[in-house]
């Protein structure tokens, strides 16, 4: 059994692999933690900010590698299989995509992220997971 768990870094998330930790350790299921960063691609179509483009790319995945890391350290000593993965784009898709690609059996994640607008549009990537995604989905609400 396999349980994807996207996540971003905020409190939310954070929640979301307390969750699967428990609910992983009770089905023997593999963790796979997925953080999506951004796509930088709105700045290539001005030249003059490539090197503007490659500090953001670097600075994004340094910020999923420590989310990452994060992660990690929080499942330390989970029984099952935890393998971690970042890739950039936007998150409802990707978190879509990615369950298809890696078949897992269903996907647990916070209702809240760290987005810009994450109290005005409170949980659009969840709710675009929720709409969109083949796999049954828990939204694991943070306090509020």
């Amino acid at each position: 059994m396999k349980i994807l768990v996207p996540i971003d870094g905020s409190k939310s998330s954070k929640k979301s692999i307390d969750v699967a930790r428990d609910m992983g350790e009770k089905l023997g299921a593999e963790l796979l933690i997925l953080t999506v960063t951004p796509e930088t691609s709105i700045f290539e179509q001005y030249p003059a900010n490539f090197n503007f483009t490659l500090e953001i790319d670097k600075a994004n995945v340094e910020r999923a590698e420590m989310i990452l890391k994060d992660a990690e350290s929080d499942l330390k000593g989970y029984p099952y299989n935890v393998e971690t993965f970042y890739t950039s784009g936007n998150p409802g898709e990707q978190i879509c995509k990615f369950a298809d690609e890696k078949d897992v059996d269903f996907i647990i994640m916070g209702n809240r992220g760290l987005g810009a607008f994450s109290r005005t549009l409170l949980g659009s990537v969840s709710n675009k997971v929720i709409n969109h995604s083949k796999k049954s989905v828990l939204v694991v609400k943070a306090d509020i």
